[in-house]
């Protein structure tokens, strides 16, 4: 009985996400809080860059991804993403690691006059950002942090599957917000042993 009511949801997410309409497609943005206001500046801090994250080449769609069957996966034209869904998750990164890593210094672009405070960059690729035909929002990719001499200090594949409270796009977002911000989460304890290293 759950397999035919996942077979239905994912029928309703095609056929609403690819059928002809009129109507002007709907357009969605992951959650994310704004970034908390930095404290005064301290010159002990580590600085982490979040570098622009990577998109597998069928996830660079204005199109939000579900996957269909073991092999298929589909893009909907009238469920898509409000802004580039790479954006979306730097901004959303910045976000979580500034809120759960008080004392580093979270930014997305280095400053070029900043040469007294040891810096790290982390380094996204995103290789699964979907709807899944198994009731979840599925997440996939790789984290890596190099040093302010190119060397890479941490690489770590993550995987997230997240349930979907309801049908449709409105919960397939909000489980992949909660997803890539959980993700964020169990990576920050690596993010700060790193920059205890760097000090």
């Amino acid at each position: 009985m759950k397999s035919i009511r996942l077979l239905a949801l994912c029928a309703v997410l095609a056929a609403t996400g690819c059928a002809s309409s009129t109507n002007a497609p709907a357009m969605f943005l992951l959650d994310r809080d704004r970034p908390a206001e930095p404290a005064s500046a301290d010159r002990s801090q580590v600085v982490l860059v979040i570098a622009p994250v990577r998109l597998s080449p069928y996830l660079d769609e204005s199109g939000i991804v579900y996957q269909t069957s073991a092999h298929r996966v589909a893009i909907a034209n009238n469920n898509r993403w409000a802004a580039p869904l790479a954006g979306q998750l730097r901004e959303a990164l910045e976000a979580e690691l500034t809120s759960a890593l008080p004392r580093l210094q979270v930014q997305l672009q280095a400053d070029a006059a900043e040469t007294s405070r040891p810096i790290l960059r982390l380094a996204t690729r995103v290789d699964a950002f979907m709807g899944h035909y198994d009731g979840h929002a599925h997440i996939a990719g790789q984290w890596q942090i190099v040093d302010a001499q190119g060397n890479t200090v941490v690489r770590e594949r993550f995987e997230r599957r997240e349930p979907l409270a309801n049908d449709g796009y409105d919960a397939l977002v909000e489980s992949l917000s909660n997803a890539w911000r959980a993700s964020a989460r169990d990576l920050a304890p690596r993010i700060q042993a790193a920059a205890g290293e760097a000090r």
